[in-house]
């Protein structure tokens, strides 16, 4: 099955992962990207000395590279019942789905994660021949779970557990609770190149980023808790507001753990478009 969006994945930092690949790790090897000068030992080879070094210092030195390392990518899904609104859980689907075939092609392991206020179900990071259709079996076979309230911490907590490094994306109307992510937090804040890589996806409904212009008075349902609301939309220029902070703070909590994210709005075009942005404009930022 082909994937619905030609997607550019790229890390923003160097990946850990001792296998080899097309971007360039952390640690010191054969590749492309230059690390730094040493003095030259005895069984170096010439190829690697730095004449222009030598003609200013009268010494010899070598040109040391990063080793070419592949990422692992992590794929973080919501299934919660408020993702059942619309086509939103459709539309993580085939962005997964597209993330997962952009990784595999190039050789990079894969993974699936699927929760709600816990961990649902898990598929752990492959490079085999077949990963690819056991994920799409996975996202297939994915239905919204009843839950009280979404949390993204113990998916957080169950994939730093079994994955040591990652780059992963999650996919999520980010409904419900995040968490304190601390682990997260610390990993990025002591090290620019932290083991596990995160950003999200916010997938959401036209209406939930936009309510129409219509009056009078609706009756709204949390899919999540049952509890009924009255929305007065004479009231929906103030409600517009409230949702826009709401939105931004959420953004902040992430942005606080380290996470980049964008919005995606089912329905829209710029899908393909907002994603590889979002890869290309990290890549941009990278210091």
């Amino acid at each position: 099955m082909k994937p619905r969006y030609r997607l550019n994945i790229q890390p923003k930092y160097p990946p850990h992962q001792p296998l080899a690949g097309d971007w360039a790790g952390v640690e010191k090897g054969t590749g492309y990207e230059f690390w730094g000068l040493r003095k030259y030992l005895p069984g170096d080879s010439y190829r690697h000395i730095d004449w222009k070094a030598r003609a200013r210092s009268g010494e010899l030195y070598v040109r040391e590279f990063l080793r070419d390392s592949a990422y692992t990518l992590m794929l973080l899904v919501d299934v919660s019942d408020s993702m059942g609104y619309g086509r939103k859980l459709s539309l993580a689907q085939d962005i997964a789905a597209s993330l997962a075939y952009s990784a595999l092609q190039n050789s990079n392991p894969c993974g699936l994660l699927l929760f709600t206020d816990r961990v649902i179900d898990y598929l752990a990071p492959s490079a085999a021949p077949r990963q690819y259709q056991r994920l799409l079996g996975m996202l297939q076979k994915s239905r919204p779970v009843h839950c009280r309230e979404t949390r993204l911490q113990p998916a957080i907590d169950h994939l730093t557990a079994l994955v040591p490094s990652c780059l992963g994306v999650i996919l999520s109307d980010f409904h419900g609770q995040l968490g304190s992510l601390n682990s997260l937090h610390s990993v990025a804040a002591r090290d620019r190149s932290p083991a596990h890589e995160m950003l999200a996806l916010h997938l959401l409904e036209q209406v939930e980023w936009q309510l129409p212009n219509l009056s009078g008075q609706v009756t709204i349902q949390d899919l999540e808790t049952g509890e009924d609301l009255t929305l007065d939309l004479a009231q929906q220029q103030r409600y517009q507001v409230a949702v826009r902070r709401w939105r931004q703070h959420r953004v902040r909590q992430l942005a606080a753990a380290g996470i980049d994210s964008t919005a995606i709005i089912a329905d829209q075009d710029n899908v393909q478009e907002k994603i590889n942005a979002l890869f290309a404009r990290r890549l941009a930022a990278r210091v």
